[in-house]
């Protein structure tokens, strides 16, 4: 069988799985794609917490960026990419969030969190998103995986991502808390917008290469730089 022939398999066996398996959020071990090219990097930790553990493992298992992207399009991923705002590009790349990005956007950068709450602050309801991070022996901080292999030996923080009207207004530590509420105000205007026409809309990036930004080989800080016991 021809590795084309091959791909398109796996492709439709993978889209069959996703509508019989529930939907489990995966989170994608970087060092299983240090080879593939840059931005294909980037797809997979950013796209990879809508994907359930099915679909990601097929995923990995594809060989070209080309048989990836129509993955990525068939499974319906792509018009995600596709939605960001091109201003946040660089910082999805860079996997850093920060204020103006929408709910997408973070959880491209940082997976979706361990908690979502509301917070009733100055007359408005604001959504907190709470993340773990981990800080290792050299001060290297980076996301704490589900399924982490370090956190015991580690210190622990948790940071804050507050959001009003679908966008992110601040990012705080825990214990920071009234600091990042001082930004907030309830006469913040709604910044939601609708979704691009997916014909009109160039998609941010599509090739590697195509961003002057360089794309670090780890990625989203999802993992620890030492190795797991």
């Amino acid at each position: 069988m021809h590795r084309h022939s091959l791909s398109v398999t796996v492709i439709v066996t993978l889209l069959c799985l996703a509508l019989a398996t529930p939907a489990l959020a995966a989170q994608v071990n970087m060092k299983k794609v240090k080879k593939w090219p840059e931005l294909d990097q980037v797809w997979a930790r950013s796209l990879d917490a809508w994907m359930t553990d099915e679909e990601l493992k097929l995923f990995l298992q594809i060989k070209t960026t080309e048989e990836r992207k129509q993955f990525l399009v068939d499974a319906g991923y792509w018009r995600l990419w596709k939605k960001i705002d091109k201003d946040m590009v660089p910082n999805i790349i860079k996997g850093d969030v920060l204020k103006g990005m929408n709910k997408d956007e973070v959880f491209m950068c940082w997976d979706k969190p361990a908690k979502i709450r509301k917070d009733f602050r100055k007359d408005a309801y604001v959504d907190v998103l709470n993340y773990e991070f981990e800080i290792d022996r050299k001060g290297r901080e980076f996301l704490m995986r589900k399924d982490s292999k370090t956190a015991y030996r580690n210190e622990i923080v948790t940071k804050y991502v507050y959001m009003y009207n679908g966008k992110v207004f601040d990012v705080v530590y825990a214990g920071e808390e009234e600091a990042g509420l001082a930004t907030f105000s309830v006469d913040q205007e709604p910044t939601d917008e609708p979704a691009p026409d997916s014909d009109e809309e160039p998609a941010p990036a599509e090739e590697p290469g195509a961003t002057d930004d360089a794309v670090e080989s780890d990625g989203k800080p999802s993992e620890g730089t030492e190795d797991a016991e």
